[in-house]
């Protein structure tokens, strides 16, 4: 007989992170069984005590659906273990369908958005405006300065720095916004069991201003589909996306991609001569519509112009 859960959200999260990190589990069937326990007044710990074929009369989900959530509590113990040296850790968890979940991912992601959220910092960066800085981890001299100022410049404007905690573009961005007085989110293509502060970082460090966060479970590792999974989220996070360099293939080329995919305005470095770093810059501008983001003097420094994107940002 179903029963209505006497379980909090909190108790019941480790249920929610073993269902999503299930085979054949996504963020459809996480949906469906969620409509489902609301429907229902039941919680994801009594669906746990439901037998397979009850999963599907009673949840009204599909044989293969219910074969997912029957055996996702067999992972219960593994994640139970991964859940406290989280809860350890400091690391908060953000369910899809809480309040705290950011809107914009809803907005901008639909059905595709990452069911859990691992965060370590100051949360409430998720849903602020943000612009996205990226780039090529071989970046040139004069990129890494483009993307310093560009940070900079958010920072001065109140715009939250989102990148991917990446060596090169990525970890100067973050920096940049830090040392000015500015706010950052480091999405994270890997679970938190992987995280090392890189040295970089260390002196600016201030867990007011920074947000790490992470799509994947503790113990998973980096690949290259993972990072490719960490630019996306950088680009849903964000209000426009400016890329200092990219090579002419791989994840930074994809991740402009992914913001036009997303409808999200994206924004390319102008040189006069590219560097091998940004040998596929002119073909997001040509190809995939990037704005050119063109250099100014300011206070006697060449730096970005980010007029444009500012207003994207802005009044989006």
């Amino acid at each position: 007989m179903l029963h209505q859960g006497a379980e909090s959200i909190v108790g019941s999260r480790k249920y929610w992170i073993a269902l999503a990190g299930a085979h054949g589990a996504g963020p459809a069937l996480l949906r469906d069984v969620h409509q489902a326990l609301v429907r229902l007044g039941i919680s994801i710990t009594d669906a746990f005590d439901l037998t397979q074929s009850e999963l599907e009369r009673e949840l009204e989900l599909s044989p293969a659906g219910a074969a997912v959530v029957h055996g996702a509590r067999a992972r219960l113990d593994a994640v139970e273990s991964e859940y406290f040296a989280l809860l350890d850790a400091g690391v908060e968890i953000v369910l899809f369908f809480e309040e705290s979940y950011p809107q914009r991912l809803t907005t901008v992601l639909g059905g595709h958005l990452p069911p859990v959220l691992y965060c370590y910092g100051n949360r409430a960066l998720l849903n602020q405006k943000a612009a996205a800085v990226l780039g090529e981890k071989q970046a040139s001299e004069k990129g890494e300065m483009i993307a310093y100022l560009a940070a900079k410049e958010l920072a001065a404007h109140q715009v939250v720095v989102v990148s991917g905690f990446a060596r090169g573009i990525d970890l100067i961005a973050h920096r940049g916004a830090l040392e000015n007085g500015g706010t950052t989110v480091a999405v994270l293509p890997y679970g938190f069991s992987h995280l090392a502060v890189p040295e970089s970082l260390r002196d600016v460090l201030n867990p007011d201003a920074l947000l790490l966060v992470s799509p994947f479970e503790f113990e998973r590792e980096y690949t290259q589909f993972n990072a490719m999974k960490r630019n996306k989220l950088a680009c849903a996070l964000s209000r426009a996306v400016y890329i200092v360099e990219a090579p002419a293939e791989g994840g930074i080329f994809e991740a402009g991609k992914s913001a036009r995919t997303l409808g999200v305005p994206l924004y390319v470095t102008e040189y006069s001569e590219y560097p091998a770093s940004a040998a596929g810059n002119p073909a997001l501008m040509s190809e995939y519509a990037a704005i050119p983001v063109r250099g100014r003097v300011a206070g006697g420094v060449l730096s970005p112009n980010l007029d444009r994107l500012l207003g994207d940002v802005k009044f989006s």
